[in-house]
């Protein structure tokens, strides 16, 4: 069971945006110690400036808003925390497994969870700084990763699911699809990295450019899963867009996206 006074004393050495006490009790019950104590020391190292609302839940983590300080820049920052208790451990393993960056054989739930969330980060850099439009990783600690806020005014933008009735009046689909498949192919051959769970749900518009959310699951071009997790990948690019008249077949996708 939880230390009742010493969450208490983590919750006041935070800086949370939301004062009142039912904010107060939804940390208190979100968090454990040990990710409270992780917030704390990413809040003493002077990232975190102050904590704010829930962004999105979701069965491994929930992500938080929170005002960050980047290399002494003002920035609003996603942070993202996996549940060390609850969280589908089974369901990481087939792709930290065969991940030749990582040495699975010895670890424990705990340290699975800080595993994938070192995944995570090192995914999005390599997205990243390959030229993809992903969030801007900043760091991870434990169970917890900084990165860049996609929204406005603590108000995250839409994924493209949420857009689906409006999607043509917002932005050209044709067009919004061929940015979604040179970001696909750039992940592909520049980053060398499959999204393994890419869908209309992880796909986020800022104006009218598409980004690549949870990439935790991500893996390199050369795990032994990584076609079939492509071929998956875009099958559900190709069903969703379908709805809108764009047809393309999956091994024309295939194609276009490895550069065959």
């Amino acid at each position: 069971m939880k230390d009742i006074k010493r969450i208490e004393k983590l919750l006041d050495q935070l800086r949370i945006k939301e004062k009142d006490s039912d904010a107060r009790k939804i940390f208190a019950e979100v968090f454990d110690e040990r990710t409270l104590k992780t917030l704390y020391k990413l809040s003493a190292r002077g990232y975190i400036q102050a904590l704010g609302g829930v962004v999105s839940t979701g069965k491994e983590a929930n992500v938080f808003y929170a005002d960050g300080n980047i290399n002494g820049e003002f920035k609003p920052l996603a942070v993202k925390i996996y549940r060390i208790e609850t969280s589908e451990f089974f369901k990481m393993d087939e792709y930290l497994f065969g991940d030749r960056r990582f040495d699975m054989r010895r670890v424990s739930k705990k340290e699975i969870i800080f595993t994938w969330v070192e995944k995570e980060f090192r995914n999005l850099e390599r997205a990243f700084n390959a030229g993809v439009n992903v969030p801007e990783p900043y760091t991870y600690l434990k169970n917890v990763v900084l990165m860049e806020f996609l929204g406005k005014d603590e108000v995250p933008y839409p994924t493209i699911f949420e857009l689906k009735r409006d999607l043509p009046e917002i932005t050209d689909v044709e067009e919004l699809y061929s940015r979604i498949k040179e970001n696909l192919a750039r992940l592909y051959r520049k980053a060398e990295l499959v999204h393994a769970d890419l869908s209309e749900y992880n796909i986020i518009l800022k104006n009218n450019d598409p980004y690549f959310i949870d990439m935790g699951q991500a893996v390199l071009t050369d795990h032994p899963l990584a076609n079939s997790y492509l071929e998956r990948d875009l099958r559900n690019l190709i069903r969703f867009f379908s709805r809108y008249g764009i047809k393309e077949s999956p091994e024309e996708l295939i194609s276009s996206v490895k550069g065959d």
